[in-house]
């Protein structure tokens, strides 16, 4: 089983949420204390109830890569699960703009054809 549940990163922002989180309480605040000591990291917050991790960074200044690599140093991570498990999700990630596009139109030529039928029934009953 893995031990990483959800990553989500956009630049600027990375959360995981992870059993090393929450059962390694020692290693994820030595975890945070390096991410906190890296210039361009802004914000690092642990909610070990939860076991997730959610650091603000300056992107110009750091990658994912970099964060999970610090991560992978404190023993709480290994960078090689992490980069796998969001490579997946973007990957299911890529067809979702396609579906979201066509249902987006589906529902807007629903709501056309519905309008027109409901003006053109009121307009049979006056």
């Amino acid at each position: 089983m893995t031990a990483i549940k959800y990553l989500h990163h956009t630049p600027g922002r990375l959360r995981i949420k992870g059993r090393h989180f929450n059962c390694h309480g020692e290693r994820a605040r030595q975890a945070v204390l390096a991410l906190q000591a890296m210039p361009g990291v802004e914000l690092v917050k642990l909610n070990a109830h939860a076991g997730s991790l959610t650091v603000h960074y300056d992107p110009a200044v750091h990658s994912q890569a970099d964060l999970l690599a610090a991560l992978e140093t404190t023993g709480c991570l290994h960078a090689a699960e992490a980069h796998a498990h969001l490579a997946g999700s973007l990957a299911s990630k890529s067809a979702a703009p396609r579906e979201g596009v066509a249902g987006a139109f589906g529902k807007a030529l629903v709501g056309v054809l519905a309008q027109r039928t409901a003006t053109r029934l009121i307009g049979a009953l006056l």
